[in-house]
């Protein structure tokens, strides 16, 4: 995933097109819009993590582009004022709800493997003929699981800049802070990511294969993608952490959550996670 995809317009069309966006011409609004659709709803789902939510929070998203089209400015390029209202109504919505536990996967992981109902609801998802179980969507996946855990500004820090590839300049801008406050909080989510992955996950502490992964993939059957044994840094380079977590962040980058062929998956498991974290007690 990435908020920068080959541009459908070059700079000079894009400032035609505010112009008449200014001028009240809705059909430029939607050209300006379009290219970033994508790219905007999923980072909304990997913010927010409930399809449905994302989807009604893109529309709010889109309502205040139109309505408030004239606020843009030209300071900074259009898709990070753009990306700057889809920040605003995720960390909106987000702090009316509650922050996930850390181990909110593994109480989740353990309930429903002892539950056959939702062992069942789980087969019928992995039957379906567009299913196929692809272990870098699960690696996105957790890692929004994990993004959860963190106050929304963190949170939208983390997802900014090593996600979605804005500077940390940019980032700043899009959440209204200065660059050191910036940099502040990307620093605080990736330390706190980074420990929390060290009890979590075995491709990030250097012990080899997910057991999550590897039963999700052993239960999807002859469903499934390529396997991943473990995350790989740079040839050469002395494992640590830091450059562990790097290279995950590379695979979450890449893939493809928000519409990939795991999605059936992954939507029940959120839906289900969402449930538990907000009406534990």
């Amino acid at each position: 995933m990435s908020s920068q995809p080959s541009p459908q317009v070059s700079p000079e069309q894009e400032l035609e097109l505010v112009n008449c966006a200014w001028a009240g011409d809705r059909a430029a609004i939607g050209s300006l819009i379009e290219p970033w659709r994508k790219p905007l709803f999923g980072y909304i789902y990997r913010m927010v993590v409930l399809r449905q939510d994302a989807e009604d929070l893109l529309q709010d998203v889109l309502v205040r582009v139109l309505e408030n089209i004239r606020e843009y400015r030209k300071e900074a390029p259009f898709k990070s004022w753009l990306f700057g209202i889809a920040t605003h109504v995720c960390l909106d919505h987000l702090r009316k709800k509650r922050r996930w536990r850390v181990e909110a996967q593994l109480i989740g992981e353990r309930e429903a493997q002892a539950n056959p109902k939702s062992v069942g609801k789980l087969a019928e998802v992995v039957r379906q003929a567009e299913f196929s179980f692809e272990i870098r969507e699960h690696i996105a996946f957790c890692f929004s699981c994990i993004g959860r855990t963190l106050p929304p500004e963190e949170q939208a820090a983390i997802m900014l800049k090593e996600v979605l590839g804005f500077t940390n300049q940019e980032a700043a801008g899009i959440l209204s802070v200065s660059e050191p406050v910036f940099r502040h909080r990307l620093a605080a989510a990736r330390e706190e990511m980074i420990e929390d992955y060290e009890g979590l996950c075995a491709l990030i502490n250097k012990n080899g294969v997910c057991h999550q992964c590897r039963w999700l993939r052993e239960f999807s059957g002859g469903q499934r993608g390529p396997d991943l044994v473990a995350i790989e840094v740079a040839p050469g380079v002395s494992v640590n952490s830091e450059n562990l977590f790097d290279a995950r962040l590379a695979i979450v980058r890449d893939a493809n959550l928000e519409g990939g062929r795991t999605l059936a998956m992954h939507d029940l498991f959120y839906q289900s996670l969402s449930e538990r974290e907000e009406t534990r007690e």
